[in-house]
């Protein structure tokens, strides 16, 4: 297969790769089958299209796409991966997905590189990542915004995720954080296909604003963190974040529920110090809150490519025909990720030479 040349560096931080053991699985655990045409989806509402099963064909769609390279990511689906997909134990499945990502990288050097996934809540998979960041196998960590579902679901600001905040920022690495399959309000949302429209963006608002209210970015202020789907439900609601933040039951004696007083500056504020985002959208007017509410240099490509069988070229046109200025064009599309990932570091091979 002749691999086509990326007339410009595109480096996509959102990118699903499931390689053929993992197919494998899905067809041993998840109901998938490899005899019948694709798309399928299993009653999970997990869908099985070929651009995410089929590894020559998507990383072809890429190459076509004017993607030069891609960071590869499970999306910080630990428990569904553990529980339903690998069957096994949560540092056994963090396991088979690095051999499986690592096998990826190897097979396409130029052209992918990893991240370290992790369990936000299992403080005993730092163990797991700590060689992968260390060795500079890994250019971020993985996670998902939530775990667990309905009333035993858990978010981002348990002080069982204090050990990840405090290793990232020691390692200053980026936790990059992405919804989980099953999402807040899921039983709602099964419906209409809701989960994947409406629910994982929810999911990802409410684990965002928890960190913030509950003072995450005052404990640790040098962590970094992303948040895809260009910040989720987060910019039409951050000046209501700001507002709650600042009323917080002022001059009310007895407030019934707990006051919002932890965090020291107003949630607005962390998306210009701590917050990153992509742009897997896709939408200019979802792009230009992004900018507005974080700045050109905290927003990174991402396309969500994989089991979004959308091709990356939608994203790519979006950004150019949004964004006027050619330098912010590459900031978003390279530099960003070039310098937050430090790929120079991480993954060479993925460095352009002008770069």
């Amino acid at each position: 297969m002749t691999q086509s040349k990326a007339t410009r560096s595109i480096i996509d931080t959102h990118r699903h790769i499931f390689g053929p053991k993992l197919r494998q699985k899905f067809v041993e655990n998840i109901g998938f089958d490899d005899s019948k045409p694709l798309p399928q989806a299993n009653a999970g509402e997990m869908f099985f299209y070929r651009e995410s099963v089929d590894v020559d064909y998507s990383m072809e769609i890429q190459r076509k796409s004017g993607v030069s390279s891609c960071v590869n990511s499970y999306g910080g689906e630990i428990e569904t991966f553990a529980q339903h997909i690998i069957q096994a134990s949560t540092v056994d499945t963090l396991k088979f997905l690095h051999d499986e990502s690592f096998e990826l990288r190897d097979r396409f050097p130029d052209e992918v590189a990893c991240m370290a996934n992790a369990h936000a809540l299992e403080e005993n998979t730092r163990d797991v990542i700590d060689p992968l960041i260390s060795r500079k196998e890994a250019c971020c960590i993985s996670i998902s915004t939530s775990y667990g579902a309905g009333a035993a679901q858990v978010f981002l600001d348990s002080p069982k995720a204090e050990w990840l905040w405090e290793y990232a920022q020691d390692k200053d690495v980026l936790v990059h954080i992405h919804p989980p399959l099953v999402s807040i309000g899921a039983a709602a949302m099964q419906q209409y296909r809701l989960i994947e429209a409406l629910g994982r963006p929810f999911d990802t608002a409410l684990s965002a604003a928890r960190m913030i209210y509950s003072g995450v970015f005052d404990r640790y202020p040098k962590l970094k963190v992303l948040f895809v789907h260009m910040g989720g439900a987060l910019a039409p609601v951050i000046c209501r974040l700001d507002w709650n933040w600042e009323l917080n039951y002022k001059n009310i004696q007895n407030p019934p529920i707990q006051k919002v007083d932890k965090n020291l500056r107003k949630p607005s504020e962390y998306f210009k110090s701590n917050i990153y985002v992509d742009t897997m959208g896709p939408s200019a007017v979802g792009l230009k809150a992004m900018i507005e509410m974080c700045g050109v240099d905290r927003v990174l490509f991402g396309t969500d490519f994989g089991p979004v069988p959308m091709s990356p070229k939608l994203h790519i046109d979006l950004i150019d025909d949004t964004i006027t200025d050619a330098g912010d064009r590459t900031k978003i599309f390279s530099t960003n990720t070039l310098a937050l990932l430090r790929l120079a570091e991480n993954a060479p091979r993925l460095v352009p030479r002008a770069a």
